[in-house]
């Protein structure tokens, strides 16, 4: 069986060689500044173009990080960077924007794209909707289960790609705020601060700890598993680590998978000194969760390392060459001259040629065996050679040096064939331009985490609709039905449900559908489809990072009719944005931060007391966010303090539709009271204070 592709990180040319000279079957790096590493060096243009020809020349692909969310302004640059990664060769780009997405399928429709983990796709039907929309193959998020990765890749019809060592986040990849809103570096903009890796404490607890930070991820173990599972490729992050850090792992994981089999315990000891936090985890794939998976750096003394580096820098020095392209060989000689062909079985083939005249041998005349000798001398480039075909005049005597030079020039020629990028169209791409006809600021809708804090004298402030948890809606068919008569309702689904909770999904809308209830909030790209079989509206929550014109446009094609922007948006810059559906912003609520699969509650009681929560989390400088429960034992991270945007003309000027007002763990007399004071413009008191967020200073 075929093995997957083995995808190697590189954040330098020196970091490019290393990779491919270990075995990477495709190499991933990024370029310019729509890539979520947009604090590393990155590659210039020259050397994009290199790196890119580099490893076409050595049959390796090249995965292009353009993962961050964008914004309307920036599309002209992404578009420019966009087109010179094709023109200079690469295989795919890896995108987590929608509207990027968009741009990209229309200006480019011959160049493949890969949704990135920041999609947080984690189901089949996210993966399904990433192929409705374009992509070829989809980078799963670190959560899943080997089980969950199976069901996916065999059900979805789109390849599958899981990150099989390196750094794991806390959080779902592509719904963390936490370092946007407390420090303005979004890690949706690739500039996240990793403030999950700074001691917390709980509560008012003394003792600090690290509960946010997770060990590395390892599954070197694992591969055969990935393998029958029918992974298309295999990903090791680390693309800001040193490149004889990526020797080693990338080689470590080639040789298992090449070899069919586990790594030995010298393997494991090297993986763990070039890099690691208190050692590895594999309690995702596993579904094993809990204390085990959690570490910080461990520091190994440059001394103790130094062999290892030194070792792997050797392999992928500049000048050295894996044998990596096979190539055919056919020489041709008589009294004429010397005509050499080489085929690699995907560019067309070379010639070289020798007119000079050969001479007839005095004593011993070359034989075919002689002339192969001669052929299979390629050391020093990335060929071998896997047959030869030899048509000798009898009683010649070739010389060896000018079999070697026409070797030399037929191989130096298809390389640089080989690096030549191919011819792939490209169309200029009209902006969004259609805007939904829209009256002037429609009012509020106000979303509620249970169904006590919708009271009638909340209701009485008269939302323009009311947003619960699907949870609690379908806990409740009775309330559920009395409140749909009364005023339009939206279910909330969990932002994070996984494969074996779809059933328990689909029954919970059947329910809220027969009640009444046909409007849902998708929080996530896999809750579009099964919406849609309920026959069900569909708004889109905060979670889909709508951040541009071209990503509203997106989502209208996928049947989306109002959306929540971005609360990393700058007032100003949601203002400008075309709208062709819909549009809605947070006013009032407590910012969720994170979405944790890997409950921290349980972590401090050690055992499962979600009915005691919410608990909080206390950084360095005394700030407190709550900790509340989610569907399926997860967590959500609040912030510190709720985000409030008192003056209803800071943002009745700004083409939205909607604002919303987001009550989480407030007492339905205090969700009246706020509901009421909003509506009527009345100034709002906190006794901890509150934050414009983002609204107005925006994010890096």
């Amino acid at each position: 069986m075929t093995h997957p592709e083995l995808l190697a990180p590189a954040g330098s040319l020196e970091g490019v060689r290393a990779a491919v000279q270990s075995g990477a079957d495709a190499v991933y790096m990024g370029y310019g500044t729509f890539n979520a590493r947009r604090g590393a060096k990155n590659f210039t243009q020259h050397e994009m173009a290199q790196a890119i020809a580099y490893c076409r020349a050595r049959g390796v692909k090249t995965n292009i990080t353009f993962n961050i969310l964008a914004l309307d302004r920036e599309r002209r640059d992404a578009l420019a960077d966009a087109k010179f990664l094709q023109d200079a060769g690469a295989d795919a780009l890896i995108v987590q924007d929608l509207g990027l997405a968009r741009l990209l399928r229309e200006s480019a429709p011959a160049l493949a794209l890969h949704a990135s983990t920041q999609m947080t796709i984690h189901t089949v039907e996210g993966a399904r909707i990433a192929k409705e929309l374009g992509f070829s193959r989809v980078v799963l998020s670190r959560e899943c289960t080997l089980e969950q990765i199976a069901r996916i890749t065999a059900q979805a019809g789109v390849e599958t790609e899981v990150f099989v060592h390196g750094a794991l986040c806390m959080c779902y990849s592509g719904q963390c705020y936490l370092s946007s809103v407390i420090g303005q570096r979004s890690g949706n903009r690739g500039l996240c601060a990793q403030p999950c890796r700074l001691a917390y404490r709980y509560g008012d607890d003394k003792k600090t700890g690290y509960p946010l930070s997770l060990k590395d991820l390892s599954l070197a173990d694992w591969l055969g598993k990935l393998c029958d599972a029918g992974v298309s490729s295999l990903k090791i992050e680390g693309r800001m680590k040193r490149p004889e850090y990526a020797a080693i792992v990338t080689k470590t994981y080639a040789d298992l998978l090449h070899d069919g089999r586990r790594a030995t315990a010298q393997e494991k000891e090297t993986l763990q000194k070039v890099f690691s936090r208190n050692g590895f985890t594999q309690g995702y794939l596993t579904g094993q969760l809990g204390d085990a998976m959690f570490g910080t750096k461990t520091d190994v003394p440059l001394a103790e390392v130094q062999g290892l580096y030194d070792e792997a820098a050797h392999r992928f020095d500049e000048g050295r060459e894996v044998p990596r392209v096979g190539v055919e060989l056919s020489l041709m000689a008589d009294e004429t001259g010397i005509a050499l062909c080489g085929d690699d079985g995907e560019t067309p083939v070379v010639t070289a040629t020798d007119s000079a005249p050969v001479e007839r041998a005095q004593n011993r005349p070359t034989t075919p065996e002689m002339l192969e000798k001669s052929l299979g001398k390629t050391g020093g480039t990335p060929f071998f050679v896997r047959d030869t075909h030899i048509t000798l005049a009898d009683g010649l005597a070739v010389p060896a040096s000018r079999v070697n030079a026409l070797r030399r020039q037929a191989l130096d020629t298809l390389l640089a064939q080989r690096a030549t990028a191919p011819a792939r169209p490209w169309h200029a791409t009209a902006p969004v331009e259609v805007q939904h006809a829209r009256a002037p600021f429609a009012g509020y809708t106000v979303e509620v985490r249970t169904l006590a804090q919708a009271t009638d004298t909340l209701l009485d402030t008269a939302p323009h609709a009311l947003y619960v948890p699907l949870t609690a809606l379908a806990g409740d068919p009775a309330r559920a039905a009395a409140l749909a008569q009364r005023l339009p309702v939206a279910a909330v689904l969990p932002r994070i449900y996984k494969e074996e909770e779809r059933p328990d999904i689909a029954r919970m809308l059947q329910i809220v559908h027969d009640a009444g209830v046909t409007t849902a909030l998708a929080g996530n790209m896999g809750h579009i489809e099964p919406l849609r079989a309920h026959g069900m509206t569909i708004y889109g929550d905060f979670g889909l990072n709508v951040m541009n014109s071209d990503a509203l446009a997106a989502l209208a094609a996928l049947g989306v009719q109002r959306q929540t922007l971005s609360f990393e948006l700058r007032l100003s810059q949601m203002r400008d944005l075309v709208k062709p559906i819909e549009t809605e912003l947070l006013v009032y609520g407590t910012l969720p931060l994170m979405v944790f699969e890997n409950c921290a509650i349980r972590r401090r009681t050690g055992k499962c007391t979600c009915e005691h929560a919410p608990c909080a989390l206390t950084d360095r400088t005394g700030r407190s966010f709550p900790l509340l429960p989610e569907y399926g034992c997860r967590n959500t991270l609040l912030n510190s303090q709720p985000l409030y945007v008192e003056r209803q003309d800071e943002y009745d000027r700004l083409g939205v539709d909607y604002a919303r007002i987001r009550f989480t763990m407030e007492s339905p007399s205090r969700c009246a009271a706020v509901a009421g004071a909003i509506t009527r413009g009345e100034p709002l008191s906190f006794d901890e204070g509150a934050t414009r967020g983002l609204y107005f200073r925006g994010v890096n």
